[in-house]
């Protein structure tokens, strides 16, 4: 266990939303073009609604057709293209018998469609799978990073059964592909952690007795407990209550990895890698949320991610020439 203890932390932002939000994308620009089909109250767009807990059924016990999901960013250039995470939120990949892989393309797949390289970050085993996927060894969520540096205007990720057919229907939460981003630094030693309640209201009656009632105390499942990993298919309600919230600050970071190398311009934003533009730009100053890793260096399922939105509006206070200092504060998202 880490005890979501801090080293040099990293962030995890969704470029499907960003691009989405930005007018980059529209929602036709995610599309199928597999075989199989959603259940009822399912579809293929909410699996990109940043929320886990709402859980997509795609119709697949006994099945052997592929499902392929497309993700066509309309960015035409690949330095512009600078995904380099997927994360699966919420899904039954060991109980219904799925394995995935990603591929990038310039065309429509019909071609050469390239495999990416994938490096396990949580739940992404290799063991038994077909050549080029992964295959989960546990039900709950799995993030893998890769590199993708040509031919990548075309995301696809391809579902398949693992063995001849799927075991049962599959279900995803949530999809996240983006960038991951580093912090140059460690935060300072005056973190600031807090559980919430404000689902929680209290009622002082006249004889001077408390009355409680709450109208939520934690979040909701993502099909199992958030962040949990495990081979049972229903939650356990044992998770944390109470709403994680982070106040942190950053000492002496260089101008160049505080803000972008040029303030405006689209194409500027995927090619400098900065707090400014990771962290506040890609999620519109917390309208988004991301993945927050608080130790890049370990990454225990349970216990090493936070899944939330940026809580207030950074100020950067220059500490000396070219030397920039600033505060960031993390809600948990629900």
């Amino acid at each position: 266990m880490s005890y979501q203890r801090f080293g040099t932390p990293k962030i995890y932002v969704d470029n499907v939303n960003w691009l989405l939000s930005s007018g980059q994308m529209s929602i036709t620009d995610i599309y199928e073009s597999g075989s199989l089909n959603y259940a009822s109250g399912s579809s293929l767009y909410e699996l990109f609604d940043m929320k886990p807990s709402n859980v997509q059924t795609i119709t697949a016990n006994g099945l052997s057709a592929q499902e392929r999901v497309n993700i066509n960013t309309q960015l035409t250039l690949d330095s512009s293209q600078d995904s380099n995470f997927c994360a699966i939120l919420g899904h039954n990949f060991e109980a219904s018998g799925v394995e995935f892989k990603l591929q990038t393309d310039d065309g429509d797949f019909s071609s050469s469609p390239t495999d990416v390289t994938e490096t396990e970050v949580v739940n992404c085993s290799t063991d038994g799978a077909s050549s080029g996927f992964i295959k989960p060894i546990y039900n709950g969520w799995s993030l893998f990073t890769f590199s993708s540096t040509s031919d990548n205007q075309l995301i696809r990720l391809i579902f398949q059964p693992s063995g001849s057919t799927y075991s049962a229907d599959i279900k995803i939460g949530a999809i996240l592909i983006g960038e991951v981003y580093e912090f140059p630094v460690s935060p300072d030693l005056s973190i600031k952690k807090s559980f919430s309640f404000e689902g929680v209201t209290r009622q002082e009656s006249v004889g001077g007795q408390t009355y409680a009632n709450a109208q939520f105390l934690k979040a909701p499942s993502w099909l199992l407990e958030p962040f949990h990993n495990g081979l049972i298919s229903l939650p356990e309600r044992t998770d944390k209550s109470g709403r994680v919230n982070l106040d942190m600050s950053f000492s002496y970071l260089d101008d160049t990895n505080v803000y972008a190398e040029d303030l405006f311009g689209r194409r500027n934003v995927p090619l400098n890698n900065s707090i400014a533009t990771n962290l506040i730009n890609k999620t519109h100053g917390g309208m988004l949320p991301m993945l927050f890793q608080y130790d890049g260096s370990t990454a225990t399922a349970e216990d090493s991610f936070l899944w939330c939105r940026l809580n207030n509006e950074p100020e950067f206070t220059q500490v000396a020439n070219q030397v920039w200092s600033t505060s960031i504060k993390l809600r948990e998202e629900f």
